[in-house]
């Protein structure tokens, strides 16, 4: 692997080494590849369209502060959040550009929000009104963005009712600026009758707004779905997270643009070699019981560090070889095809290329039932990140 100088870890607490770590487990991630990612997905956007990065859940796994700066490098128009906590700690991380809350805040946290000049999400007075409180008692203003519920029925001001919301918001609350307004998707990837009913909606919306002089500059409704199938649900900006990352929504998705990868591996070591007699079994209970003389090798990472139970596979002497037992610090794989040519303190690939093998993270979340950016969040901080660049 070629590297940068610029390749670092960043551990579990928090601390950053500029020297690469030796460690038994770490997730590589390639932020070359982000920003190839982030290339090909903006050329596919009309001149003018601005490119909101979302990085919520720890960047889907990948990082919060890391993928940020990177993005931020990368003249991101904004970054998307859904909770407080990580909008500050952005903040403090001195990012620059327009951090948005995608999600509704209480109206105890407006203090923070006015003071870190972070934008919100906005559905009702009760937090308009406090937001305009604290903002006048610290001579400035607070932007919003309006959202609109097309259909998702789970937050936002019904399309009748927005153009009544955002006057309100005029006459009442000089304090606040409605920099924004925005819908999202239901079933965008499966639903396209729907989805064009939503964005059907949301132009109805923009039409009324825009004929009282009320349109927010900054309309936008496309995620990583709407970008790719519906170029005309841009607007004037897109939010864009699973595909940035380089990730299928779903198994079978063939959406992906041409050159765009995910950006994170995992990889183990072998810690220990056992053999096993036929009959006996290997590991808690009874799930593996060797049906002929057996070699199994103790891989160092488990459902402690986010590998959940069911895992199918792994790369071992570019081989693919099955997981047999789970436990936290650990799996158990048999390894009696390949036991002549492995050895312990051996790479392990738990997602990634390794020879002419791979495992893609669409084979790892098939074998286990669930979404992509669900096995991600499953990751835990105790396996080091390391970043690098190609």
């Amino acid at each position: 692997m070629k590297t940068e100088e610029r390749e670092f870890m960043k551990t579990s607490e928090g601390k950053s080494s500029r020297t690469v770590l030796e460690e038994i487990n770490r997730a590589n991630i390639n932020l070359s590849q982000l920003r190839r990612n982030l290339e090909i997905i903006r050329s596919k956007l009309k001149p003018g369209v601005k490119f909101m990065g979302v990085v919520k859940g720890d960047a889907y796994g990948h990082g919060l502060v890391t993928i940020a700066e990177e993005l931020q490098l990368c003249n991101c128009d904004a970054i998307g959040v859904v909770r407080l906590t990580e909008a500050v700690a952005l903040r403090e991380a001195n990012i620059k550009i327009p951090i948005i809350i995608l999600a509704p805040i209480m109206p105890s946290q407006v203090n923070c929000v006015v003071d870190q000049h972070i934008t919100i999400m906005v559905d009702n007075e009760k937090t308009i009104s406090s937001l305009d409180e604290y903002a006048a008692k610290q001579s400035k203003m607070a932007e919003v963005h309006v959202k609109v519920n097309t259909g998702l029925n789970r937050y936002g001001i019904e399309p009748k009712d927005v153009l009544g919301f955002i006057t309100m918001i005029h006459n009442k609350y000089p304090r606040i600026k409605i920099s924004g307004i925005y819908t999202h998707f239901k079933d965008p990837e499966t639903n396209s009758q729907f989805t064009n009913e939503q964005i059907h909606k949301f132009n109805n919306v923009l039409n009324s707004l825009e004929r009282e002089g009320l349109r927010p500059d900054i309309a936008h409704s496309a995620g990583s779905a709407g970008i790719l199938m519906y170029p005309e649900s841009h607007f004037d900006m897109v939010r864009c997270g699973l595909i940035l990352y380089g990730l299928e929504h779903k198994e079978g998705d063939s959406s992906l643009p041409e050159g765009v990868k995910s950006i994170m591996s995992l990889e183990s070591r072998i810690l220990k070699i056992e053999k096993i007699k036929a009959g006996h079994s290997g590991g808690y209970g009874n799930s593996f019981v060797a049906k002929r003389d057996s070699y199994v090798a103790v891989v160092g990472m488990g459902y402690g560090d986010g590998i959940s139970r069911g895992w199918k596979e792994v790369l071992i002497a570019e081989r693919k070889v099955p997981v047999v037992n789970y436990f936290m610090d650990g799996i158990l794989v048999d390894i009696t095809d390949v036991v002549n040519i492995t050895k312990e303190f051996d790479k392990v690939i738990i997602v990634g290329t390794q020879g002419n093998e791979s495992i893609s993270w669409v084979d790892a979340c098939s074998s286990i039932n669930t979404r992509m950016d669900e096995q991600l969040q499953r990751i835990t901080e105790r396996v080091p990140k390391h970043y690098f660049y190609n």
